[in-house]
């Protein structure tokens, strides 16, 4: 049904952290624009602080490379938000499931809709 697999993360930006958060941000955007296979990794903002990132990759492979180049930037991120929930998009392989145990993420299977 669904070709691509993805998730959502979930964070609370820490007090006075917004522009360091900001920072880190604009930081790994820029260095996921340049990665094959990252279809969507797009930053969502409340005003009390609430974070949603959805990303979406072509393939397994592609994941893992972000998820690589997430780790480059994991204690800038972390130390400017709280991440408080993760939900894993489509029929992750177990070894990219994994990469995300310590959040324990739920899995939410393709089940209708079209995606382009």
């Amino acid at each position: 049904m669904f070709e691509n697999i993805g998730w959502i993360a979930e964070a609370k930006v820490r007090p006075n952290k917004l522009s360091e958060f900001q920072a880190v941000m604009e930081d790994i955007v820029a260095e996921s624009e340049t990665e094959a296979g990252t279809l969507n990794y797009q930053y969502y903002l409340s005003d009390d602080g609430d974070v949603l990132v959805y990303e979406r990759f072509e393939d397994a492979n592609a994941a893992h490379l972000h998820v690589s180049t997430w780790h480059k930037f994991a204690d800038r991120w972390i130390q400017a938000a709280e991440p408080t929930r993760m939900v894993h998009l489509g029929n992750l392989p177990e070894d990219l499931k994994e990469r995300h145990a310590a959040l324990t993420p739920m899995q939410l299977l393709p089940f209708g809709g079209f995606a382009r």
